[in-house]
């Protein structure tokens, strides 16, 4: 297993190209990273694993960026 510093990242990107960039570079720099390719998974994860920052598309499939940031902030934890 790979060593972390200790800070989770959770990044939601529907371009793969994209979300394998971003989740490489971050890994790079030992960060933990979680990834989800829609806005639904993003939401069920970011709940779930409550990480400590969120790369969030804004354009995406079964729940855009906005709507999901929005019932994120509607839970305690997003609060």
């Amino acid at each position: 297993m790979e060593e972390t510093n200790g800070k989770k990242i959770l990044v939601i990107e529907d371009e793969k190209p994209m979300l394998d960039a971003v989740a490489d570079t971050l890994k790079q720099h030992n960060f933990a990273v979680i990834t989800a390719d829609n806005g639904k998974d993003g939401l069920d994860t970011a709940l779930r694993e409550h990480p400590d920052l969120m790369l969030l598309d804004i354009f995406m499939p079964k729940m855009d960026g906005l709507t999901m940031l929005e019932t994120l902030r509607n839970d305690p934890w997003g609060h």
